[in-house]
């Protein structure tokens, strides 16, 4: 070292390069507190410091009595968890975001090792008992259950979560701006004169319990902020927890609304509350930019498929690159689509 002490950062970088390098080759034994102190000018503290954030990086191991070992983990593994039963990405936003991430990282010389939903696992996320040797960074997507994240941080590994902000773990997350999705909606259907407006939200099941999700609540917000400029407010008879429970409440409505808020989906059940509630033109979708690619597209507010792979892929090598850093919440913002054909 240049410095006449080293400072722990310093050491740090270095032993885990030393570690990378090949210089303390896999299953070998480190040297002793005292032999690296000497080595680096610094206290014994010190060195049990970085000794510790080695053994939280996974690069390293102590054995009881004996010593301070290097594991035999991969540098550039990453263990991806998804939210789907599915054992390759689906045709969703979340799916296409997975095929892009892989081709980007595997570019990178970066292992993946995935997991999805299993049936013997939680209907909320693969187990965090089937994750024996995780690699040096988890990846979530689709996952949102704040008691299994919360788990999945205790394997002591840099997380990034994708689609959803924790709130009882420290990972970094990237996420859509979801009120400005909403104030974007409602805004164009003042514009085109709507008053009475429609907002369908979504929701996730976790063990038979229905609860709504984080952005579509932040959506809701932002509608009725842009509706509450305007000097209105929003009929709770148009406030629908999901598209099941708009279709089930179409027959029973007093009024129509004038305008329509929607998740995108082209099922049956969405199509029909489209149809049933409002006019062909006063309909918006809230949903990513796979909607611009059809030939024929509802005015839409969309989320940048590229963008969210660009944040994804700059946070996932910060944090293969980096162990012990503050974690990052990246907000990815929405534009909105006026309708074609």
């Amino acid at each position: 070292m240049a410095k006449d002490k080293a400072s722990q950062e310093d050491i740090y970088r270095q032993m885990r390069q030393d570690i990378e390098g090949g210089v303390y080759p896999s299953s070998t034994r480190l040297p002793s507190v005292r032999t690296l102190a000497k080595r680096f000018k610094a206290s014994p503290n010190t060195i049990s410091k970085v000794v510790s954030r080695l053994m939280e990086s996974g690069l390293c191991t102590a054995r009881r009595g004996v010593g301070l070992f290097v594991r035999s983990l991969p540098t550039r593994k990453m263990t991806l968890l998804v939210g789907s039963t599915e054992a390759e990405a689906d045709d969703g936003f979340l799916g296409a975001i997975e095929v892009g991430l892989q081709e980007r990282l595997a570019a990178e010389g970066i292992e993946i090792e995935r997991y999805h939903i299993t049936p013997d696992d939680p209907s909320y996320g693969p187990a965090v008992e089937r994750i024996r040797r995780p690699g040096r960074v988890i990846l979530c997507m689709g996952l949102s259950h704040e008691p299994h994240l919360k788990a999945l941080s205790e394997l002591r590994r840099p997380m990034l979560v994708i689609g959803h902000n924790p709130s009882r773990c420290n990972a970094s997350s990237i996420v859509q701006n979801g009120f400005r999705s909403g104030y974007l909606a409602a805004r164009y259907l003042i514009k085109k004169g709507c008053r009475k407006i429609a907002f369908v939200g979504r929701v996730r099941r976790i063990r038979q319990v229905v609860l709504p999700e984080a952005e579509s609540l932040k959506e809701l917000a932002g509608v009725q902020c842009a509706i509450q400029e305007e000097g209105l407010s929003l009929n709770p008879e148009f406030n629908f927890r999901d598209v099941e429970s708009a279709s089930d409440a179409v027959e029973k409505l007093t009024e129509k609304p004038d305008g329509l808020i929607i998740p995108a989906n082209d099922d049956v059940a969405s199509l029909k509350v489209r149809k049933n509630l409002v006019d062909k033109g006063n309909v918006v979708v809230i949903g990513d930019d796979s909607l611009l690619k059809k030939p024929k597209h509802s005015t839409a507010v969309c989320i940048s498929q590229e963008d969210v792979i660009e944040l994804a892929v700059m946070e996932l090598l910060r944090l293969l690159g980096e162990q012990r850093v503050p974690t990052r919440t990246y907000m990815v913002d929405t534009e909105l689509h006026e309708e074609v054909g």
